[in-house]
């Protein structure tokens, strides 16, 4: 079975949802191809980024404090440490140019785990270079080929069509997850209905 999922890294319901299915993951019995796909929340975040409440404060308004309250507590319930006033919100087009990078050694996966972990917990902005390639390295790739593949051009055209290609779909938010290339399921929803989609599609899948 194929699972394609739209996220961006600084995104807090991707990093729930991203919780949720893996959690998901570890109780289906069945072959599954995870792919990744980039998504930008805020493609005019600045490099180096700022503050994330500030950051939230200028799009958000009076309701910001409100909305970082409300998902910092969805996350906990997940195991998530969530750390708004450490957060660093930056322009996460590199990351997302690391991930395809990663993918390479099948380490994507892993690398978005480290960066959801570096933004929302440990106030690392995920825009340095100097971050994305010490955390690629953690997950098991050549930290010091990264750092030359983003200091190049390299993966800059295949991000960009894909963050149209998202849109060309009619992918408006994330996390966005679509199975087997036509069943969309937006947002993050639970464990149990991961499991249920999981397994229904794969008995779909086994019955033609």
């Amino acid at each position: 079975m194929r699972v394609d999922i739209w996220s961006d890294v600084v995104c807090p319901w991707c990093a729930i949802g991203a919780a949720r299915f893996e959690r998901a993951l570890a109780q289906f019995d069945g072959p599954i191809q995870v792919r990744l796909h980039p998504f930008q929340l805020d493609p005019e975040a600045p490099v180096p980024g700022e503050p994330a409440r500030r950051r939230y404060a200028k799009k958000f308004g009076d309701e910001a404090a409100a909305m970082l309250e409300r998902v910092t507590e969805a996350a906990s319930e997940e195991g998530l440490r969530f750390d708004f006033d450490r957060a660093i919100t930056p322009n996460t087009f590199d990351a997302h140019r690391a991930l395809g990078y990663a993918r390479r050694d099948g380490a994507d996966r892993v690398l978005e785990k480290a960066l959801f972990t570096a933004y929302f917990s440990d106030g690392l902005d995920v825009s340095d270079r100097d971050v994305l390639e010490r955390l690629a390295t953690d997950a098991g790739c050549d930290g010091a080929d990264l750092r030359r593949y983003l200091e190049s051009d390299a993966g800059v055209e295949e991000v960009t069509n894909e963050l149209n290609s998202a849109f060309d779909r009619g992918i408006r938010g994330v996390p966005t997850f679509i199975f087997e290339e036509e069943f969309v399921v937006p947002g993050a929803v639970d464990t149990a209905t991961f499991l249920r989609i999981l397994q229904q599609m794969s008995a779909l899948s086994e019955s033609t």
